[in-house]
C-alpha cells in the first residue's frame, strides 16, 4: 500500500514538473537577448533533469555533468545531444558567442524533445 501511494505521488510530481517545464518553454522569449534565452533554456533542461532523476544538475557545470555521466540515466545519444546543447549555451552565456536567430528555434525544440522523451 505504501509503495502504491509513493508511486502515485511521484507520478504526480513528475507530471507537474513536466507541465511546468513545457509552460516555461512555451513562454520563452525568443525576441529578447540571446544570452538570457540560452540561460533560461539551459535552466529549464537542468531543472527538469534534476527533478526527474534527483541529481543536482542545477549546481553542476557542464563539464561536471559530462564527467559524472553515470549519474544520468539517459541514452547515450540523448545525453550527448543535451551536453552538446549545454556546451553551446555556455558559449553564449559566458563567451559572448552570438547565435543566429535560425539556431534558437531548433535549440528550443531540442530541449522540448528532451523533456518529452525522458
Amino acid at each position: 500500500c505504501i509503495h502504491e501511494k509513493y508511486e502515485k505521488g511521484l507520478h504526480k510530481i513528475l507530471s507537474i514538473i513536466h507541465s511546468c517545464s513545457k509552460r516555461r518553454l512555451r513562454n520563452l522569449d525568443m525576441n529578447g537577448l540571446s544570452k538570457e534565452f540560452y540561460a533560461d533554456l539551459s535552466h529549464i533542461s537542468r531543472e527538469y533533469i534534476e527533478t526527474k532523476y534527483f541529481v543536482r544538475a542545477l549546481e553542476m557545470t557542464t563539464e561536471e555533468i559530462q564527467e559524472f555521466r553515470s549519474l544520468f540515466p539517459l541514452g547515450d545519444d540523448l545525453f550527448f545531444d543535451w551536453t552538446q546543447f549545454l556546451t553551446e549555451a555556455d558559449m553564449v552565456k559566458y563567451a559572448r558567442e552570438i547565435p543566429t536567430s535560425e539556431k534558437m528555434s531548433p535549440d528550443k525544440e531540442k530541449i522540448s524533445s528532451l523533456i518529452q522523451s525522458v
